[in-house]
């Protein structure tokens, strides 16, 4: 029983997230997360717990479209029951609110306004039209709020870099929820009162996620050209133009996979450059 339920939680993505999380916070200081090591290890153990729950969830609602597009989700080949996810959501839930309380109150009382817009998303999306992919992408940035509840942002340049990060990483999200719009169509459609189908059946949606995702990834070329970052960022950032090139050519469901890579890349390629080189 708590394997599948383990596996409703896709540590592949929350796992990841929480850890851009911790890469933004070290960021923010310029490196300079003595103080804060016990706020941002338990800060990231709620985002971790949050965004894990918020995926066991989102398959609870989703279950009559996993049953068309991913039959060999954990639900739809019924490994664990319907009441057994709920209650593990809840179960992640309030450990992620728990470790927030440690972070402090700032900390706590903005993860339960994003947690109440994860609710929201999870129980609403299928009728929000595109709305749905712009709460996607603001879930999340809220990444950086979050970050700042721990810390005041050093004097440094490269910290400069996480305005501009946020931008970027808006768009980007916003690009990969529409082309994972694409790629689940034919589930979609399925639904009565699904607002997403009737958008991303549209013959502009494709082409525009495209062109979303290409002009967010030329944004990470910026903090290197204004001189907050150093080369090991910006060889990451090509790295990430690159793979945001090769995925217009590819269907939706492998494309998904270039922008995971190049969200991972960027993360990395920022963590290693403060790290390596310093401010």
């Amino acid at each position: 029983m708590i394997l599948p339920l383990l596996r409703l939680m896709r540590i592949y993505y929350s796992l990841p997230i929480a850890a851009g999380f911790a890469v933004i916070v070290t960021y923010l200081t310029a490196g300079n997360i003595q103080t804060l090591r016990f706020s941002l290890l338990v800060s990231s153990l709620s985002l971790l717990n949050i965004i894990s729950a918020a995926y066991v969830l989102n398959d609870v609602f989703d279950i009559e479209i996993d049953k068309i597009n991913f039959p060999n989700r954990m639900l739809p080949k019924a490994k664990t029951t319907r009441k057994a996810a709920i209650i593990w959501a809840i179960i992640l839930f309030l450990a992620g609110f728990i470790f927030a309380a440690l972070s402090g109150p700032k900390f706590l009382l903005l993860l339960i306004t994003v947690a109440a817009a994860v609710i929201l998303y999870d129980t609403f999306s299928k009728r929000m039209g595109m709305l749905k992919d712009f709460l996607v992408a603001a879930l999340m940035t809220s990444l950086y709020p979050l970050a700042f509840t721990l810390a005041e942002p050093a004097s440094q340049p490269q910290t400069n870099t996480l305005y501009v990060h946020s931008c970027w990483l808006f768009l980007t999200c916003l690009g990969y929820e529409m082309l994972k719009d694409s790629r689940d169509i034919k589930g979609d459609k399925t639904i009565k009162h699904n607002g997403i189908a009737a958008y991303s059946t549209k013959p502009w949606f494709l082409p525009a996620s495209r062109i979303i995702i290409l002009a967010a990834s030329t944004l990470t070329l910026l903090p290197f050209m204004l001189g907050y970052c150093n080369y090991i960022y910006l060889c990451s950032a090509a790295a990430a133009v690159i793979l945001a090139f090769l995925s217009i050519r590819k269907p939706p469901a492998i494309a998904i996979r270039y922008i995971y890579a190049e969200i991972i890349l960027i993360a990395l390629g920022s963590f290693l450059d403060l790290f390596l080189l310093g401010p």
